[in-house]
């Protein structure tokens, strides 16, 4: 009777604990072709690199934070993949034709090849460049256009989970509104109009969305990206109506809409990571950045970045650079002293930094009989030294055509701080910095600077 009870007592604590639910996803698969033996999983805060056989095989435990979407990283190549904690999904696909070829089975195969095929989709789209420049009412058709046919591949594909379709439905409407917040700004890109204003009526249609949504902001990327576009547009007419830098301005309209907390700390830091600027704001900037924020390792990072840029603003001597030219030997900025210096930092890998290559020319040749002297450095790895030369040929690039030692990691560059390019920089004829982050080629404003300088 004792070891009856006691079996008794033994199933009743086992059959009283809280079912323990799987942490992990176990992802398999095959690549043909590959060109690595190492895929990556990111996102959520969450890495994982996973080895890949010689014989193209892959197989793993993901111990994910949560459910959600991640990136899947094969060589250069990425795709969006969907993870549920407790599920398994194996993948197939040929490395050298890696997007039409992705496919899925398993627990989450739907919603997988779901995300492969609207990234198909996504390349049937007018040109992202094309979309932008249309007129403000053929641009929402467009646009419209274009959210409906992600709707209707949702809505017809199958085998997906209600949560997922729940969290996608949701990113088609962040991604949708993202892209009508941005129109302004790409539209004046694009056209080389600045002085295009969109109508306020464009943004009618979500007055009603909520932009201080904390559980979508920690959980969605798309949400994240839509809410630093919303107020960098609010910030933008703020600064044009107030005359207030932009920096500040951005600052001041996020601690205004949220008084404290996560999103308020994320929106401040990922905007000054490359929005704070060498300029008479700098001091107001930082402060206020000081006092709002809730994050010691982000205070940390924009205090380093405070310090580089009070040695750059206006009237400091420049950091100074003594590198190859293309035409043979090295070219310091010593060697340029009497004349206004233009610097272009660029890369032959930077899409942006190609598309000011033509106003760049067309700048170059207007002052070319001024006391100008046009620098382009490059950037590029020393992989890429022959690309380099090869491209100033091609393209005929004038002006002074200059690599650096280290690409990012050359000290004129660290100097600048420089985390993205193109960067233009402006030099006075007495070696002093007029601008550490001046207009580019295609701005109209360059010529006023010029214009004032000569």
């Amino acid at each position: 009777m004792k070891n009856f009870l006691l079996l008794l007592v033994i199933i009743t604590i086992f059959s009283c604990q809280k079912e323990v639910k799987p942490s992990f996803v176990i992802f398999s698969g095959f690549i043909e072709n590959s060109n690595t033996n190492i895929a990556k999983i990111s996102g959520n805060g969450f890495e994982q690199l996973i080895e890949i056989t010689d014989n193209g095989s892959f197989y793993d435990t993901l111990k994910i934070n949560k459910e959600g979407y991640y990136v899947l990283r094969i060589g250069r190549e990425s795709t969006s993949i969907y993870l549920i904690k407790g599920k398994n999904i194996k993948l197939t696909l040929n490395a050298k034709e890696f997007d039409e070829s992705l496919l899925y089975s398993g627990d989450i195969a739907g919603e997988n090849n779901y995300l492969a095929a609207k990234y198909l989709l996504s390349e049937k789209e007018l040109s992202f460049d094309k979309v932008y420049s249309l007129p403000e009412d053929e641009f929402i058709i467009e646009l419209n256009k274009i959210n409906t046919s992600y709707s209707d591949l949702l809505n017809s594909s199958k085998g997906m989970s209600e949560s997922f379709m729940v969290n996608e439905t949701k990113e088609l409407e962040y991604v949708h509104i993202n892209n009508i917040e941005n129109y302004e700004e790409y539209y004046q890109y694009f056209t080389k109009d600045t002085s295009f204003k969109a109508s306020k009526s464009l943004y009618n249609s979500y007055k009603e969305f909520n932009f201080a949504d904390n559980y979508a902001f920690e959980n969605s990327s798309a949400y994240k990206n839509l809410l630093e576009s919303h107020y960098t547009r609010i910030a933008k007419d703020f600064s044009r109506n107030s005359d207030k830098d932009m920096a500040l301005a951005y600052l001041e309209t996020v601690d205004h809409k949220f008084p404290n907390g996560a999103i308020k700390d994320e929106l401040m830091f990922n905007y000054l990571r490359f929005g704070m600027k060498a300029n008479n704001a700098l001091e107001d900037v930082y402060n206020l950045y000081k006092i709002s924020n809730q994050n010691d390792e982000n205070l940390s990072k924009v205090t380093n970045s405070y310090k580089t840029l009070t040695n750059l603003t206006p009237g400091k001597t420049s950091p100074s650079f003594n590198y190859e030219n293309f035409k043979g030997g090295k070219t310091s900025l010593e060697d340029l002293k009497g004349k206004v210096v233009y610097i272009d930092l660029w890369a032959t890998w930077c899409g942006p930094c190609l598309r000011e290559i033509p106003a760049l020319k067309i700048l170059e040749t207007d002052y070319h009989d001024k006391n100008i002297a046009f620098v382009s450095l490059s950037i590029d790895e020393v992989k890429d030294y022959d690309k380099w030369r090869t491209m100033i040929i091609e393209k005929k690039l004038k002006g002074i055509q200059l690599m650096a030692d280290n690409n990012w990691k050359s000290k004129f560059v660290t100097d600048y701080g420089i985390k993205g390019i193109p960067r233009f920089i402006i030099i006075d004829i007495d070696g002093r910095i007029v601008s550490s982050d001046a207009p580019r080629p295609s701005n109209s404003e360059i010529r006023i600077l010029f214009d004032e300088l000569l």
